[in-house]
């Protein structure tokens, strides 16, 4: 079986090695004048890195910016458990404090609810 892709009827026309090494010789002597134009030009040269940075340049913005969210949240967090009352703040006097806190325990608003509407029942 043949690796050749071209249709029976079209293989007559295909060039043969030394015409196709004619052919690439005679368009690169055309093409090179372009080319030689469009390397001078150093537009085109910072042109062709801006793209290739861009992205890079994106991305490294990106992650500077998480690495500052997070710092700024994890500096904001810290003053706000700081600032945090205790669970036995939070009960009123007499009552016991639900299972679910522990003595060290930080008050969070989903499980402060949840056990509140455990307690009150249906």
């Amino acid at each position: 079986m043949s690796t050749d892709r071209w249709p029976i009827w079209l293989r007559v026309l295909r060039p043969d090695e030394l015409t196709r090494h004619r052919m690439r010789r005679a368009i690169l002597e055309e093409a090179a004048p372009l080319l030689a134009a469009r390397r001078d030009n150093w537009f085109d040269a910072v042109a062709e890195w801006a793209t290739i940075l861009s992205p890079v340049a994106a991305a490294v913005t990106l992650i500077f910016a998480g690495l500052a969210l997070r710092q700024a949240g994890t500096a904001e967090i810290s003053e706000t458990f700081a600032a945090a009352p205790a669970v036995e703040e939070l009960v009123r006097h007499g009552e016991t404090v639900p299972s679910a806190f522990g003595r060290d325990s930080v008050p969070d608003l989903d499980v402060v609810m949840t056990v509140l509407y455990e307690a009150e029942g249906p």
